[in-house]
């Protein structure tokens, strides 16, 4: 017995075919599994209890432990990296404010009233 949706989806193709040319090729729709077929289904559901202690007992484990060399490695690897970011962007970082700085001066002196000549 083929499933509604199918049914459903094979009578939109045979309208389709209706108003289609007859020399278009129009497949069928059919069902790909057979309900003598044995597939595995999942009946055990997992109920909220389950699932929270097996949550706790992985939280429970304690985090591998990093001895003082690696601690130590890690370290000076992380300060050497932050060093090379910081010489290869920190001259443009002070350009840029250097440049936004004389702007907003420039900015300010056009806008600032100028005195009248004395005559």
């Amino acid at each position: 017995m083929p499933s509604p949706i199918l049914a459903r989806a094979d009578a939109l193709m045979q309208r389709r075919r209706a108003n289609t040319p007859e020399g278009e090729d129009v497949p069928i729709l059919t069902d790909a599994i057979v309900e003598d077929d044995d597939f595995p289904v999942l009946l055990d559901i997992e109920t909220p209890a389950d699932v929270a202690s097996s949550v706790q007992a992985t939280q429970e484990d304690p985090p591998p432990s990093i001895d003082a060399a690696m601690l130590d490695i890690i370290t000076h690897e992380l300060t050497r990296r932050i060093n090379e970011r910081l010489a290869a962007e920190l001259p443009g970082m002070i350009a840029d404010t250097v440049r936004d700085f004389l702007a907003e001066r420039e900015e300010l002196a056009r806008l600032q009233p100028t005195e009248p000549d004395p005559i």
